[in-house]
């Protein structure tokens, strides 16, 4: 068992968070873009923190060594966002994501707002 993994397993969500991640508690899924952004998204209600009970999306970008040949080693969160529903968390993901990985966005149909027709 790892350092992390026995730190969750002593500690309450409350205490865990505010020694760790003081916006909350909660699952999330990260993506990748094609010029080395990340976005990630909560996918359940975040819990014991700042942004308990909401939904959150944070945006990363590449940082250091490696950050403008593709090869980056370090990312630096520069923005997160709360809002009340997963949905509208999960948009403004795949709305960033498709933003920076223009590929990714015309093999997919996504026109800037929604899919396939014109806005």
């Amino acid at each position: 068992m790892n350092f992390m993994e026995r730190m969750a397993a002593t500690l309450d969500d409350e205490a865990f968070a505010a020694m760790f991640s003081p916006e909350g508690l909660a699952r999330q899924t990260t993506w990748t873009c094609e010029d080395e952004h990340m976005v990630s998204y909560t996918t359940s209600r975040i819990r014991a923190g700042k942004l308990d009970g909401l939904f959150a999306v944070s945006y990363y970008e590449p940082r250091g060594r490696g950050s403008r040949s593709g090869k980056a080693e370090r990312w630096e969160r520069t923005k997160i966002e709360a809002m009340d529903t997963r949905r509208e968390a999960k948009q403004r993901a795949l709305s960033f994501y498709y933003a920076h990985s223009p590929k990714a966005a015309a093999r997919h149909g996504w026109n800037g707002t929604s899919y396939g027709r014109e806005p």
